[in-house]
C-alpha cells in the first residue's frame, strides 16, 4: 500500500483450494494456493504475502453471487446526495454488479444519468463466470479512461462497493478509479472492517479472494494513489465485519499513500492474531470432539466461510457433511474438506446432534426458524463465529 519494504509474514495457514471450486467427487484433484498473511510495519496494512492470481479465482460456475450488507444504503445515499457540487445532471457510475442497488437509489432521488462498467460491453469479457476478480484486474487507468469516454465522460460520483480488498495491484486499481471520475468529482469506496475478527481471533476472516485486510486506519490513506483527498468516512456496525465507507474527492495530485499514524500503531495486530491461532485450533477440536460423542456433526452453509473454518483448523474429520439447500451445490463436495453437500433435511434423517452455522450471522435466526424440525428432534445449532451469541467457541473453542 505505502511501498514500504518492511512487510513481514505473520500467519502461515498452509495451502488450500479456492473455496468456490466445488468438487464433483470426493477424490477429485484440486489446485492449492499458499495463504500467508503479512503486515506492513510502516502503514500497518495486513495483506496476503502472495495474492492468489485472479485467473485462478474465476469460479467455473455462473450461479455464484455475493450478498453485501444494504441496511445502511438509504442513509448513505442521502448523505452522498448532499456532497458539495454534486449535480443531478451529472453522471453517477458504478464499478460492478454490487453497485446496482446503490445506483437504483440515486435514480429514485432524481439522478437520471447512471451507468455501470459492464464486463462484456466495456471490458470485452464474454465469460459469464467472470466476476469481481476479473473487474479488479482490469481496473487500470488507460482502460478505464476509454470506458469513461464511451459513457460520455468521467462520472461526478463513482460507487465502488466491496472490491478494493480484492485488488492485486492497488496502485493500478486506484489510478483506474481516478480515470472514471472527473476532476473535482467523488469516489465512494466500501470495504469490510477486519477489526472485530482480529480482536476475536476469528480466522474465517481470511479468504483467498481478499488480498488486503483493512481497518479504518489502514483504509484511510489508500486513495491518495489516485489524487483523491478524503471528504468523510463512516463505519456501519455489523456482527462479523463492520462496513467501512470512505468518500474522497479527486482534487489533489496522485502520490504514494502516506501512512496514517493510527495505522502504523496497529503493526502488532498480526503477530498477536497469529500467536493465538494454535490455541484456538486446539480449543475447537476439543469442543467438537466432545460434541461428536453425542452424535454426528454437520456444517450448515457450503461457502467460503465454511471452507475457512474447517480447512484452516483441520477439522474435516469431525464432520459428516455440509447442509446447504442451493440446488446447484447438491451432489458436490466442499473444497479441501471433501465433505458431501446435502440438503438440510438430512440433518433430521441422519440424526445430527450439532450443526455449526457457517453463514452470515445476520441470517442465523432465519435459518434456525426454517429448520425447526431439526431442533424439535433434539438437534442443536451453534455458530462458527466468535462474534455470534451462539458461538461454538463459548464452550472453550
Amino acid at each position: 500500500v505505502c511501498r514500504s519494504a518492511r512487510v513481514a509474514p505473520g500467519l502461515d495457514i498452509g495451502s488450500h483450494p479456492v473455496s468456490s471450486f466445488f468438487l464433483p467427487a470426493a477424490d477429485a484433484p484440486e489446485a492449492m494456493h499458499r495463504l500467508v498473511l503479512a503486515q506492513c510495519a510502516d502503514c500497518g496494512t495486513i495483506q496476503l504475502a502472495e495474492p492468489v492470481p485472479h485467473a485462478a479465482l474465476k469460479a467455473p460456475y455462473d450461479w455464484l453471487f455475493a450478498r453485501e450488507p444494504e441496511e445502511h444504503l438509504d442513509g448513505l445515499v442521502d448523505r452522498l446526495c448532499a456532497l458539495p457540487g454534486l449535480d443531478r445532471a451529472g453522471a453517477i457510475a458504478g464499478l460492478t454488479v454490487k453497485d446496482d442497488t446503490t445506483l437504483e437509489r440515486f435514480r429514485r432521488r432524481g439522478f437520471d444519468r447512471t451507468w455501470r462498467v459492464s464486463l462484456a460491453g466495456d471490458l470485452g469479457v464474454a465469460d459469464p463466470c467472470a466476476n469481481v476478480e476479473t473487474v479488479q484486474a482490469l481496473t487500470e487507468p488507460r482502460r478505464m479512461a476509454r470506458v469513461a469516454a464511451a459513457h460520455g465522460g468521467p462520472a461526478e460520483l463513482l460507487i465502488v462497493r466491496h472490491v478494493i480488498e480484492h485488488a492485486e495491484n492497488l496502485q493500478a486499481f486506484v489510478e483506474g478509479l481516478a480515470a472514471l471520475v472527473r476532476p473535482g468529482g467523488y469516489v465512494m469506496i466500501e470495504a469490510p472492517d477486519c477489526t472485530t475478527s482480529l480482536g476475536l481471533n476469528d480466522y474465517a476472516m481470511i479468504w483467498e479472494e481478499h488480498s488486503l485486510y483493512f481497518t479504518p486506519a489502514t483504509l484511510r490513506p489508500i486513495l491518495e494513489w489516485g489524487g483523491f483527498e478524503r471528504v468523510f468516512e463512516a463505519l456501519y456496525p455489523l456482527p462479523f465485519e463492520n462496513c467501512m465507507v470512505l468518500v474522497a474527492r479527486r482534487s489533489g495530485s496522485p502520490r504514494t499513500p502516506r501512512p496514517d499514524p493510527a495505522g502504523a500503531a496497529q503493526a502488532g495486530l498480526l503477530p498477536r492474531y497469529a500467536a493465538a491461532f494454535p490455541g484456538v485450533t486446539a480449543g475447537l477440536r476439543g469442543t467438537l470432539e466432545a460434541a461428536r460423542a453425542r452424535g454426528p456433526l454437520a456444517l450448515f452453509g457450503a461457502g467460503h466461510l465454511a471452507c475457512a473454518f474447517v480447512n484452516f483448523h483441520g477439522l474435516a474429520d469431525l464432520f459428516d457433511f455440509v447442509a446447504d439447500d442451493t440446488p446447484q451445490k447438491q451432489g458436490l463436495f466442499l473444497p479441501g474438506a471433501r465433505l458431501p453437500i446435502l440438503p438440510s433435511e438430512e440433518l433430521v434423517r441422519r440424526r445430527v446432534a450439532l450443526a455449526l452455522l457457517a453463514l452470515s450471522i445476520g441470517n442465523e435466526d432465519r435459518v434456525i426458524a426454517r429448520n425447526a424440525a431439526f431442533t424439535e428432534a433434539g438437534g442443536e445449532f451453534r455458530s462458527i463465529f466468535a462474534a455470534s451469541p451462539r458461538s461454538i467457541r463459548r464452550n472453550g473453542g
